[in-house]
């Protein structure tokens, strides 16, 4: 989880890419009902607010919530892969962690974090916002959620410098025995 342009997609890319080979780690789509983007970490699947909604009446939804007006979901799959031991990385989201946390405790939250500047300049870069979206995505990225007073589990990767030095922070998070599920 993290704010737009904290290169959550980025690094759950890199880490397909480097854990391909390992059948105990699950990748979860994520159902969104914006347009996919190339620089997507390749797990979404862009369906029409109408599709959004039939899949949620019919409970398809293990998590789902709305953020800057677009609807994300993910799927109960995750429940099966949780029943056979996996982990499972998820793109979440800030605003929904708290319930996320409620409805599975073993829960361990990575927190993608990058500067201001470097927030504001990636999302320049995507091409995808509007310059009042723009706007509003770095005013809910500056708002602070406070982790540390929930005594939650959770590891912040600070994603400022290369996609490799994060990358491989994100591997070994994901590689230690420590993490259940995510």
């Amino acid at each position: 989880m993290g704010a737009s342009g904290a290169g959550k997609d980025s690094l759950i890319r890199y880490a397909r890419e480097h854990l391909t080979k390992l059948k105990s780690i699950k990748f979860a789509k994520r159902y969104i009902t914006r347009q996919t983007h190339p620089e997507s970490d390749g797990n979404h699947h862009a369906i029409k607010p109408a599709e959004f909604e039939r899949l949620l009446k019919k409970d398809y939804f293990a998590m789902h919530w709305c953020r800057h007006g677009f609807q994300y979901g993910i799927s109960k799959e995750i429940d099966i892969w949780l029943k056979e031991g996996k982990k499972i990385i998820i793109n979440g989201s800030r605003q929904y962690y708290s319930k996320a946390r409620n409805d599975y405790p073993g829960l361990h939250a990575v927190l993608v974090q990058a500067d201001r500047d470097i927030l504001h300049k990636r999302l320049l870069m995507r091409q995808r916002d509007k310059p009042e979206n723009i706007v509003e995505r770095m005013q809910w990225a500056e708002d602070k959620i406070k982790f540390e007073d929930q005594n939650e589990l959770f590891t912040i990767i600070n994603n400022n410098t290369s996609l490799k030095i994060a990358g491989e922070k994100f591997l070994t998070i994901l590689q230690s025995g420590k993490v259940k599920s995510f």
